[in-house]
């Protein structure tokens, strides 16, 4: 039995440590194992390791290891994952972006929507997994808003800009990827957004999608891209985006994650703003309507 035990001790510590060096080192670079790294976000990692230091807690020397080990997972989980303070003053003539999956019902949560745009006043709005919006959302919308032009897109997307759409170009892979990319004019100059929404499995090639709606972007010269990835900020495949773009992650308030509502878990929508254009404040919302947090990003330009 005790020869068992010590078995079952030595997995565990092993299988823990392929783990830790799938998150911090290996990453998502491999898609054979991008599974694990996905699976295993931080705060899965600490509670698992947190269960893995409870079999030695009669051996104190690997129990007091595991404690400062957790201990100091947790501590990198905030240092990365929480923006502690973030109390930046919003200008007036500041342009502001809406970004919702909204998914999680069996209708669009126009309610929820419209509560949003009154108090926000976002210039541009975009949502993915509306399949359930309708003709008479848009002119519930419309009726509403006439300052706004709504229009329901391919690829179960929805799409709002404070203006006129001039252009909407679709884009899509199956099982891979689909991509809106609309120009629009605004109060004060033209804008550019890509609506993103990438398949949630976790064995697909995220690599080959991400460069994707990259490379589409650049050759579009796409001021804003917005959506859901369906893959961790911490993937690899973003560094790519540093060149020409910059993420919201760092303007944000409180916990970065977006999914799944209520937990801190993974940050799978995420706002990328061209270079020329200054992130100052990134909100997120959360409703029962649905699991994913919604984007509000702040921008100073005005559009």
């Amino acid at each position: 039995m005790r020869k068992f035990k010590l078995i079952v001790k030595a997995c565990a510590l092993i299988a823990y440590a392929f783990l830790l060096i799938i998150h911090f080192i290996v990453k998502d670079h491999y898609q054979l194992l991008q599974v694990f790294f996905y699976a295993f976000p931080l705060p899965i990692l600490i509670f698992t390791g947190s269960t893995v230091t409870l079999l030695f807690y009669r051996t104190r020397t690997y129990f007091v290891l595991g404690i400062c080990l957790i201990l100091a997972l947790v501590v990198y989980w905030f240092s990365t994952s929480y923006n502690f303070s973030n109390n930046t003053d919003i200008p007036k003539d500041a342009s502001s972006i809406l970004f919702w999956n909204a998914a999680d019902g069996w209708d669009l949560p126009v309610d929820v929507l419209m509560e949003s745009i009154s108090s926000m006043k976002p210039d541009i709005i975009g949502l993915v997994e509306a399949e359930y919006a309708t003709v008479e959302d848009i002119d519930l919308l419309s009726t509403t808003f006439p300052q706004y032009e709504f229009r329901i897109l391919k690829g179960n997307m929805l799409v709002g800009v404070k203006g006129r759409i001039e252009n909407v170009i679709f884009k899509a892979e199956e099982r891979s990827y689909h991509i809106n990319f609309i120009e629009a004019q605004l109060r004060n100059g033209r804008i550019s957004v890509a609506i993103t929404d990438i398949f949630q499995s976790p064995t697909m090639d995220k690599k080959k999608a991400i460069e994707t709606v990259l490379q589409f972007a650049s050759q579009k010269k796409t001021d804003l891209i917005i959506g859901d990835f369906n893959t961790p900020q911490e993937s690899v495949h973003f560094k790519s985006f540093q060149t020409e773009y910059r993420s919201f992650h760092e303007y944000g308030q409180g916990f970065t994650a977006t999914w799944p509502f209520g937990i801190p878990l993974l940050e799978l929508d995420q706002i990328f703003a061209k270079k020329n254009l200054t992130p100052i404040l990134l909100k997120k919302f959360y409703y029962p309507e649905s699991d994913h947090g919604m984007l509000v990003g702040y921008i100073e330009e005005q559009f």
